[in-house]
């Protein structure tokens, strides 16, 4: 009987406790904070401002730390890299590395999906847990919002990046477009070691702009724009010499296979003009091809060689530019301001009158016309600016080449590149290709910006300073040669400063001209008279303003 009555006495015990301890619980749950819609919104933004931080007050917490600590070191080794190198030199040399871009490729991507993967996970673990359908839509949407947000700038990123790999597998050759070999004048910076100063034995870097129909080499070419671009490496101070495409006995270098066939220069009146040369170098190679053997570009090899004597500088690298694809480039660019002189004809129709003149159809359907003054043209417009020679002459039309470059160049600021980076990307790419290998990009794209801030000259050779038929060609390189080397003031002095000798026209350089200051002046030209030549080295913009 006592037994019977202890066992009831412990039964009413343990129910009593189990009744406490379940009071006690529903007290609890009672009193803890309740985990409504709010709070799981704020967790989940949290999460999309710092990946894994939602986490934190989650049973995930330890996940959220990882995520944490791996999105402040990648914020920590970005910023110690470019404190350490400066943004622009970090920007330029990531551009020029196509492997670095590759793998900032695969980091976007793989970071953009661990990060949505912390936001969803941040949503599904502070979800309410009696939620109404309508606060689940509404975390849901939330959600998918947020990882839209964070998954944008990914996006964007890898597609200016794809574009930007895309167009540098178009333009840059390394070193196959002007053909030839290392030792025939130019220069590739490519050999020197990383870290060390890619300018450090070139004072100056010459490049030859050239304006064609076709942005790669084609039979049946020819160079209506020729332009040397020649930068101090050191102060990106440049002069920008315009070559006539009518110029005419153009030299050949001793050692082309030209110069067997023109000993006396490229002579047959009006038809052997500066800018059949790239024809001429391709018909010859087609009648004697073991002459050319090892150059897979032999016209613009000609061109090139040609123009270097015809200065008497080496030229070291070669853009060319597709013309008709220019106007891309400039509608890519939003425009480019320039100021025009005078009325100049676009679009419409010429004929060549009996007396072998160009001249313009009045009765055109397209004829448009750009008025003088200072405006924003678009790439129809910028183009037509550059090509028209109607009414005017080639060498009105080199001077407007010459500032539509300046003009490029000047306003090609890093806001609108980077607003309009894909199409202006993609432009350069279908219409720009160049011998500069790949490799050298980060000391171009820094030099770039150093010409930027330098000063921009110009001297053209035009008939004002120029016998365009009969030309004296150590006149031209002594111009050449005192536009890159500026005298200082004269001293007094009772002896000549000594002079080094140059060949003359029909001794040109044998392999790769040189800088060497030649013993002629421009008193040699036959034509030169006592009147200054308007067409003299001077500021690009008293050209163009």
């Amino acid at each position: 009987m006592n037994e019977s009555r202890d066992a009831d006495r412990v039964s009413r015990a343990r129910s009593g406790g189990e009744h406490a301890a379940h009071v006690t619980r529903a007290e609890h749950r009672r009193r803890r904070p309740r985990q409504g819609l709010g709070r799981a919104l704020g967790l989940t933004a949290l999460s999309a401002v710092v990946p894994g931080a939602g986490l934190l007050p989650t049973r995930r917490r330890g996940m959220g730390l990882v995520l944490v600590a791996l999105a402040v070191a990648a914020l920590v080794a970005v910023g110690w890299w470019v404190s350490r190198e400066g943004l622009t030199s970090t920007a330029l040399q990531t551009a020029a590395d196509g492997g670095r871009l590759r793998t900032i490729i695969g980091i976007l991507v793989a970071g953009t999906l661990v990060w949505i993967g912390s936001i969803s996970l941040t949503a599904l673990m502070t979800q309410p847990r009696r939620s109404s359908t309508g606060q689940r839509v509404a975390l849901a949407s939330f959600t998918g919002l947020l990882c839209l947000v964070v998954s944008a700038p990914a996006v964007m990123g890898v597609r200016y990046i794809d574009s930007h790999l895309d167009a540098m597998d178009k333009v840059f050759t390394d070193g196959t477009v002007g053909g030839g070999d290392a030792d025939d004048g130019a220069v590739a910076t490519s050999s020197l070691r990383p870290g060390e100063d890619p300018w450090v034995d070139l004072p100056r870097v010459n490049m030859l702009l050239l304006g064609s129909d076709a942005a790669e080499a084609r039979e049946g070419t020819r160079t209506d724009t020729m332009i040397v671009a020649s930068i101090d490496t050191r102060t990106g101070d440049a002069v920008l010499f315009s070559v006539p495409r009518n110029l005419q006995q153009v030299p050949f270098p001793r050692d082309h296979p030209l110069h067997e066939v023109y000993p006396d220069g490229y002579d047959c009146g009006d038809q052997c003009l500066m800018n059949a040369v790239w024809m001429e170098a391709e018909r010859h190679a087609e009648e004697e091809p073991g002459l050319y053997a090892g150059d897979p570009n032999v016209g613009l090899t000609a061109t090139r060689r040609t123009l270097e004597t015809v200065l008497g500088v080496p030229i070291h690298h070669t853009v060319i530019v597709n013309l008709e694809g220019f106007e891309d480039l400039i509608d890519a660019m939003g425009g480019v301001t320039i100021t025009v002189k005078e009325e100049i004809p676009i679009n419409g129709r010429t004929f060549t009158d009996a007396n072998g003149k160009l001249q313009l159809d009045p009765n055109s359907p397209q004829l448009e016309w750009l008025q003088p003054g200072t405006q924003r043209l678009n790439g129809f417009q910028a183009l037509g600016y550059s090509r028209s020679r109607v009414l005017s002459d080639d060498f009105d039309r080199m001077r407007r080449q010459r500032c539509m470059v300046a003009a490029v160049i000047d306003q090609a600021n890093p806001m609108t590149l980077l607003q309009r980076y894909p199409a202006i990307i993609t432009a350069v790419g279908d219409n720009v290709v160049t011998d500069i290998p790949r490799q050298d990009l980060g000391a171009w794209a820094e030099l770039t910006l150093l010409v930027q801030d330098g000063t921009l000259k110009s001297l053209p050779f035009t008939a004002q300073n120029t016998d365009t038929a009969d030309p004296n060609y150590s006149n031209i390189r002594y111009r050449v040669w005192g536009a890159l080397h500026p005298a200082p003031e004269p001293e007094p002095t009772e002896e000549p400063a000594p002079a080094v000798p140059t060949e003359d026209v029909d001794g040109a350089t044998p392999t790769g001209a040189t800088e060497d200051a030649p013993t002629t002046s421009p008193v040699d030209d036959g034509s030169a008279t006592t009147t200054e030549p308007a067409d003299e080295l001077e500021e690009i913009g008293t050209v163009c303003d």
